[in-house]
């Protein structure tokens, strides 16, 4: 079964395509280990016989909570091998959002990994936040009942109530067979993202092999990718930047370079040492560390480099060229997880000052429209409004939520990115900011409301409003402003470790303003004048 541009229509089919016509091909190139594709699909075959014996099946959730790790992508092909849903989680998750997350999303199993034990350990991580779920605490919402789950850790160690995987180790199934049914789950979401938007926690955004080559195909047309080429992919996994690179690297025959966390030292060292014909780092907090490493060398590199994808100003853009070998072009790209990723790009032919300052043109199969906001009526050239967009890798919807979805999806497939941009007088797409109260802290989106929501359970806080700062390195930080309850005593100190280890890093707030009066319209506060404050200092 195939869909976009003649690719299998799921992930199970892909591989099994892959593993196929590729058997010694390395897919993905990680420090601790290296998959062929014919390695990633025995491993996943016998991972699905173990889950299909533990009664895993079609249609079931699997929450995956990894680092980038060959580990990683066994779980999620041996998921899609029985026909489940892969649900994948931020490692950088804490308690407050994970006891929410699996209430919300019905998995039937978890799996997590001790990869990244030094730094957290997701089997405790877990372990916490299902006993916050089980008994209702006061971080879940709506009060659902938890289902029993399956859980699976990935390594070497053992954990109360997990089931050890050991990679390389695992055994077959009970019938001693890795050949497995061939589900093919066709249209229907067998991925689900959980991205942040506008209301207190994040949205499950639901997916497929399918919608990821749609917006995939975006980026491969525009670089011109061929197969054996290489592709460094830092993003998480997790994210439909990672994901989506995973998924375009085994259906074009690629190879992805990858590892669990970021060190530009280290990633400069394998980049070089394999290679890698294209980066796509997205972020400046990722490329312009990269390049800034003692390993990283222009003239060495411009012997195979091609390409760098990263989004920023254009004073940043600027830099990133300059220190870019001649011939390996910067582009500009302009994406999210509803559109499953790419959504439009700026090819590495085009004009230069049209690669750092624009996102691209619309691309065969994909529809952007500029609107007013209020109206959605079409706004002229070089006037600014809300991107619209339809076609390419369109996602199906927020599980669980209508609501959200109705008011994402309008009339004929026209999607609110609740994104501010323009088209200029030639069709270039300029991105202008966030129209939504959302926040980029280093590349991860984060809602305020959900800071908002956090912060408000503390016993002293009477009112909170959250609001971005500048920040050189992040792009942009929380602001928390605070009107304390009468009688409570409290500082800044206290509200930051109220917030470390409960809720991920990059939303704690790095200031915190207290307040007693504030700035106000007839009935709610204007948050542009917050803003404004910290401008003022």
């Amino acid at each position: 079964m195939n869909g976009a541009s003649g690719f299998p229509r799921n992930f199970a089919a892909m591989l099994r395509e892959g593993a196929a016509r590729w058997p010694d091909r390395h897919y993905a190139v990680f420090p601790e280990r290296t998959l062929t594709f014919g390695a990633l699909h025995e491993e996943a075959a016998r991972f699905a016989a173990n889950l299909l014996g533990d009664g895993i099946g079609p249609g079931d959730h699997v929450a995956i909570v990894m680092p980038n790790s060959a580990d990683f992508l066994v779980a999620h092909m041996g998921v899609q091998l029985v026909g489940g849903c892969s649900v994948l989680f931020s490692t950088r998750f804490r308690e407050t959002e994970l006891a929410h997350l699996l209430e919300h999303c019905d998995a039937g199993a978890i799996i997590v990994s001790d990869l990244i034990d030094a730094h957290i350990d997701l089997a405790a991580l877990i372990g916490h936040a299902l006993a916050t779920a089980d008994t209702g605490g006061n971080h879940v919402a709506g009060g659902g009942e938890v289902r029993p789950r399956l859980l699976y850790l990935f390594g070497r160690k053992e954990a109360a109530g997990f089931r050890t995987i050991r990679p390389g180790e695992l055994e077959q199934g009970a019938d001693g067979k890795t050949n497995l049914p061939g589900y093919e789950s066709g249209p229907a979401s067998n991925l689900m993202i959980y991205t942040s938007g506008t209301t207190s926690m994040p949205k499950g955004c639901m997916l497929s092999a399918e919608t990821l080559m749609r917006s995939w195909n975006i980026y491969a047309k525009a670089v011109g990718l061929e197969g054996g080429q290489k592709i460094w992919v830092p993003l998480p996994f997790f994210h439909c930047g990672g994901i989506g690179l995973a998924t375009l690297c085994m259906a074009y025959g690629l190879t992805l370079v990858s590892r669990s966390h970021f060190d530009a030292d280290s990633f400069a060292r394998m980049i070089e040492e394999h290679r890698v014909d294209h980066l796509y780092p997205v972020f400046h907090t990722i490329s312009m560390p990269l390049l800034a490493s003692a390993y990283y060398d222009r003239d060495r590199w411009a012997g195979f480099l091609k390409s760098m994808v990263s989004v920023g100003p254009l004073g940043g853009q600027e830099q990133l060229r300059d220190s870019l070998p001649d011939d390996a072009r910067i582009m500009n790209v302009f994406g999210m997880t509803e559109s499953s990723g790419v959504l439009t790009v700026v090819p590495p032919d085009a004009p230069e000052k049209k690669r750092l300052a624009t996102c691209g043109r619309p691309m065969p199969g994909v529809e952007v429209r500029i609107v007013d906001p209020e109206t959605l009526d079409d706004v002229a050239a070089g006037e600014k409004g809300e991107i619209l967009f339809r076609g390419g890798g369109a996602f199906m919807g927020y599980y669980k939520d209508d609501s959200a979805t109705e008011a994402t999806v309008l009339s004929e497939g026209w999607i609110r990115t609740g994104d501010l941009g323009f088209f200029d007088t030639e069709g270039w797409l300029h991105f202008s900011g966030r129209l939504k109260d959302m926040l980029k802290v280093g590349g991860e989106n984060v809602a305020a409301a959900e800071i908002e929501a956090f912060l408000s359970t503390y016993p002293a806080v009477a009112l909170v409003q959250v609001v971005g700062r500048d920040d050189s390195r992040l792009g942009e930080v929380p602001v928390a402003f605070i009107e304390c309850r009468g009688g409570h005593d409290v500082s800044e100190e206290d509200i930051v470790a109220f917030c470390r280890g409960r809720i991920a890093s990059f939303k704690v707030p790095r200031q915190v303003v207290f307040m007693k009066e504030w700035p106000m319209s007839a009935t709610k506060i204007q948050k542009h004048a917050l803003r404004k404050m910290l401008d003022t200092g």
